[in-house]
């Protein structure tokens, strides 16, 4: 999805099950499940988010799974689309900002993908973005959109321990991000390691003990891991060819990706997408 403009309201409606989809995003989304399951889909797991509960998606490739509770009940949710400055206004104290990243200091999650469940008054906010969205005022009135994307920072500032926060907050202060996400932003970048390391603001010698130390694993292994990985769910999620994908995953050398999936995954890119279309129509 490519968005010029700033804050976007997103409402999406799917009345059927059409599997793993991928979606790019140019920036962060906040969003709220309304009904049926959202799967994100990660290495070799996902993370669920019913309905009734609120989500955070960083910027850039994600693979989707939206499913609708039944026939009668399709799936819908509501997303805010933003950049950092859009959430640098005289509504958000930054004392309020610095308090929250210090409550979220020992978050442990590793994923990326945050959610926590909705509360009433939360529930009405998202009532309210539906009659805003059907008046069609979002198209023509920008600055109210932004007002909604401000009301919604507040409310989820008035919940202490609401995980979604912290990925705002952190998109809000000019603070380092963590080796982890930092990583997890550039896995299809190409960004080289001096690079890396400088977003982290560290030593190129420092990044890399770091990076040992909390992934167990070089960063060249790392990164081919992840990118095999994306390479898998693309295969699953689209019907782009393999050479599109392999240099979309910075495989330049196609013949060298696929030994290296082959090598990860036990077959061929080719025979492993078509056996799980086999799998899937069983």
């Amino acid at each position: 999805m490519n968005l010029t403009t700033s804050t976007v309201i997103f409402r999406h409606q799917s009345d059927i099950h059409v599997g793993i989809q991928t979606v790019s995003y140019d920036r962060n989304a906040i969003g709220y499940v309304e009904q049926g399951t959202k799967l994100v889909h990660l290495a070799d797991r996902y993370v669920t988010i019913q309905a009734g509960e609120l989500f955070h998606l960083p910027r850039g490739t994600h693979y989707i799974e939206n499913s609708p509770t039944d026939p009668v009940h399709p799936f819908r949710q509501t997303l805010f689309f933003y950049t950092p400055s859009d959430l640098r206004n005289d509504f958000t104290p930054p004392q309020t900002i610095a308090t929250t990243n210090r409550l979220c200091a020992e978050c442990h999650n590793r994923t990326g993908v945050y959610s926590y469940p909705a509360w009433p008054v939360i529930e009405e906010f998202f009532r309210s973005v539906d009659r805003f969205v059907s008046s069609r005022l979002h198209l023509s009135n920008p600055e109210l959109t932004h007002l909604k994307l401000c009301e919604l920072v507040q409310l989820l500032l008035t919940r202490p321990g609401c995980c979604v926060c912290r990925p705002v907050c952190q998109a809000v202060s000019s603070g380092t991000r963590s080796l982890a996400e930092v990583m997890r932003a550039n896995v299809l970048s190409g960004a080289s390691l001096p690079e890396l390391a400088a977003q982290c603001q560290m030593s190129l010698s420092l990044f890399k003990t770091e990076f040992q130390r909390h992934f167990g694993c070089s960063p060249h292994k790392w990164l081919i891991e992840q990118r095999l990985i994306h390479a898998r769910l693309q295969l699953l999620s689209s019907s782009k060819p393999v050479g599109e994908i392999a240099r979309e995953c910075r495989f330049n050398n196609v013949s060298h990706f696929i030994r290296l999936f082959r090598e990860r995954f036990g077959s061929t890119p080719a025979s492993y997408r078509n056996s799980h279309l086999t799998d899937s129509e069983n």
